[in-house]
């Protein structure tokens, strides 16, 4: 029905036929086996008892190099810290294994967009792509506490922190590596001293030749059609995708939400108009029982959320062997749609359990766990971009990534690097939230872009909550408490 997957992969310790009937490419890192799709590039280096393995899609942000990066890796490091260190570097979507002795540890790009899930307590299966493959194999339970919090909030919301329903389950999130002879993630550092404040302009001088490098590797990768609606995520990948190649096209997604003279709707068509380029409006596909039976088998009965996996279904239907490029990251980072200017003292677990729409006290405690590690490892990058980047960018994007991987749908971010993410946090929110940098970044590429009006709060309610650090604050809480209520009634 569906394309072959990608980005699928297992670790195990050794050649367990039920694994290995699902992978086509096997291979040995350390003293583990990696299985792996034949739809995903691999590159490996080895050498000094050392072994390097880069999964995905990786280029040099700086200098473009995307061929030979595991011998180029391998050159540079002789520790997982090194390896850390050099990732920095690139940008893509990829994970990085490396093996030292009977060490072996895995590193996930900025996001952590390709998910990738570790067995704790267990032997066999190390991590994997899909959970359900670790919970069928060993035919696990969920756990009481944990699937209380997942059942406290709806399902297309992240769970906290690092944690699945299953306790021999976890995540791994973004600024994490995996040690596998450990069985445990350890945080890393971005900045351990108090980022120096840049304006936004800086800002984006600095990344759009980084943005453009990525651009660049995609658009020679892949047959690349741009989402596009009113706002400002888009326009910026619009705009370079556009710079670099004038014959992208563009689409819109008819969403329930929208009225007739929806700016979202009529925006996009504007824009196509100005820059003499083709745009399609397209609508929903209806689900067939057969393809969500077939989605319930993959990712489990109730384990995804449905309307992710119509838009899904609809990209697939109307742009088969292609790939989409989105604009979350700089949303979340480069405008801090979550936050706002919000106040650094008031980056608590009870604020942070609001912007995860989960409704249990055990949420708050895991998310407090996530707060006291960010604290006793020093990281000076603040909290609000890291629970962006983390936890929304980390966690709750997986539910598509999951869904797209399956269906063998490519999925790109021409903003997924450190060096990116990580420069735009040194602007100051109250700059970012304004769209300054969306802006600059614009005008840097295609400032004709900016002639069109960007999107209007449709609601004067949400003009007003917006207006004020303060007022954004209590709205959150406000917001979170009515959603409380209407949810419970809804799930008792």
């Amino acid at each position: 029905m569906f394309n072959q997957s990608v980005f699928s992969f297992a670790l195990c310790d050794a050649e367990e036929e039920q694994i290995k009937s699902r992978f086509p490419i096997k291979e040995n890192i350390g003293r583990y086996i990696l299985f792996v799709d034949d739809r995903t590039p691999l590159q490996r280096a080895d050498g000094d008892g050392r072994t390097v393995i880069i999964y995905g899609y990786a280029v040099d942000v700086f200098s473009g190099q995307s061929e030979n990066l595991a011998e180029t890796l391998l050159k540079s490091a002789k520790s997982v810290n090194d390896v850390i260190e050099y990732e920095k570097k690139l940008g893509g979507k990829y994970l990085i294994f490396w093996s030292e002795g009977d060490k072996c540890y895995c590193l996930g790009d900025a996001t952590c967009s390709i998910p990738l899930f570790y067995t704790v307590g267990l032997s066999g299966i190390r991590c994997c792509s899909n959970p359900q493959m670790i919970v069928s194999h060993y035919s696990l339970q969920p756990d009481a506490y944990l699937q209380d919090i997942r059942d406290s909030g709806p399902i297309n919301q992240a769970m906290p922190f690092d944690v699945t329903p299953y306790k021999e389950i976890k995540q791994l999130i973004p600024n994490h590596y995996v040690d596998f002879s450990a069985g445990e993630s350890l945080r890393f550092v971005n900045s351990t001293v108090r980022q120096k404040q840049i304006s936004p302009q800086s800002a984006a001088e600095i990344t759009a030749p980084m943005i453009e490098k990525l651009a660049e590797f995609y658009l020679k990768k892949f047959n690349i059609y741009c989402p596009l609606t009113s706002g400002r995520d888009s326009r910026v990948v619009y705009a370079y995708l556009k710079k670099v190649n004038p014959d992208i096209e563009s689409y819109t997604i008819w969403h329930d939400r929208f009225e007739k003279d929806d700016q979202d709707w009529k925006t996009p068509l504007k824009l196509a108009e100005l820059t003499c380029s083709k745009h399609t409006q397209i609508y929903k596909e209806e689900l067939t029982q057969e393809k969500i039976e077939y989605m319930d088998s993959m990712l489990g009965v109730d384990g995804y959320p449905k309307d992710a996996f119509v838009l899904s279904v609809t990209v697939n239907k109307h742009f088969p062997d292609s790939a989409t490029v989105e604009g979350d990251i700089i949303g979340q980072v480069g405008k801090c749609s979550l936050h706002r200017n919000i106040p650094q003292v008031f980056a608590t677990p009870a604020y942070f359990r609001c912007k995860l729409h989960n409704y249990s006290s055990a949420a708050k405690d895991l998310l407090g766990l996530w707060i006291d590690e960010i604290r006793e490892n020093d990281e000076k990058v603040n909290p609000f971009d890291l629970f962006s980047v983390e936890n929304r960018l980390g966690v709750w994007a997986s539910h598509t990534h999951l869904i797209r991987n399956v269906m063998g749908q490519m999925y790109v971010n021409i903003f997924n690097s450190r060096s990116i993410i990580y420069t735009w946090t040194a602007v100051n929110r109250a700059e970012r939230m304004k769209s300054k940098i969306h802006i600059a970044l614009i005008e840097q590429k295609y400032p004709e872009l900016l002639s069109v009006a960007f999107e209007q709060d449709s609601s004067g309610l949400v003009s007003f909550a917006k207006s004020n650090s303060f007022v954004f604050y209590f709205a959150s809480f406000a917001k979170y408490f009515v959603q409380k209520i209407k949810f419970k009634k809804n799930n008792k």
